[in-house]
């Protein structure tokens, strides 16, 4: 027999055991109202007849006998009727729950590589690390001809520039959600001797061997061309 239907055999026969012990107390039961309903007539009868009933008492004291060897099997029979109802139910009988597998905690995914700030990129166009400028992606940009004249005629007008595919004298790059202006490796290295009145760097002389950048530009977006809208600052050998 399978070890999950033992527990629930061994469960029927003691329910079968219990109502048959059940059914034995209930006629136990009516055999002792009876002999009791018999006893207490040949009582009154005996009581009645007084020698004349010695007989009566005779079988009055086989009644008592009687009565008090079937209130011991009820007796009997009831401290029988529990353990046969509820009967013991093997241990190990049934199959252990299923135990809950754990979830796996999801991995967590590596930070990602912090944007290097507009100050290290200065620092990089400083010291002419062409490898980090090449990996902020700038675009190249030139003074567009209308800022050129206006310049050219002395106008105070915000500069213009404009994306060129290549030999542009400017870097724009985005960082930290702004939009820098940086001169070229081949720009700053002509600001070393000579310093132009473009509207986009501010020039000052410093005890240094060669030009460097000291604070970027800052541009803002005009249609599909790009003006300053902060000047930086340059600092050239002087």
């Amino acid at each position: 027999m399978a070890p999950v239907l033992q527990p629930l055999f061994i469960g029927g026969l003691g329910l079968l055991f219990g109502l048959a012990a059940l059914a034995w107390a209930y006629v136990l039961a009516k055999r002792i109202g009876k002999l009791r309903y018999r006893l207490a007539n040949l009582e009154r009868q005996a009581s009645a007849r007084g020698q004349e009933g010695l007989g009566l008492t005779q079988e009055l004291s086989q009644l008592k006998a009687e009565l008090a060897q079937l209130r011991f099997s009820q007796g009997s029979q009831s401290a029988a009727v529990l353990p046969a109802v509820s009967p013991t139910v093997p241990p190990n009988t049934f199959p252990a729950p299923l135990q809950a597998v754990p979830r796996p905690e999801p991995p967590i995914p590596a930070p990602a590589a912090a944007e290097p700030g507009i100050d290290s990129l200065i620092a990089a166009i400083n010291r002419g690390d062409k490898v980090a400028i090449r990996e902020a992606s700038p675009a190249e940009l030139n003074i567009t001809r209308a800022s050129e004249d206006a310049i050219q005629m002395g106008r105070s007008l915000p500069t213009g520039l404009e994306v060129v595919s290549g030999g542009g004298s400017y870097l724009h790059v985005q960082l930290g959600g702004e939009d820098w202006l940086l001169p070229t490796e081949r720009t700053l290295e002509g600001f070393r001797t000579h310093q132009p009145a473009k509207g986009i760097f501010l020039f000052r002389p410093h005890a240094a061997a060669s030009a460097q950048v000291v604070q970027a530009a800052r541009l803002e977006t005009e249609g599909d061309q790009w003006r300053v809208s902060e000047l930086g600052e340059i600092h050239y050998p002087g």
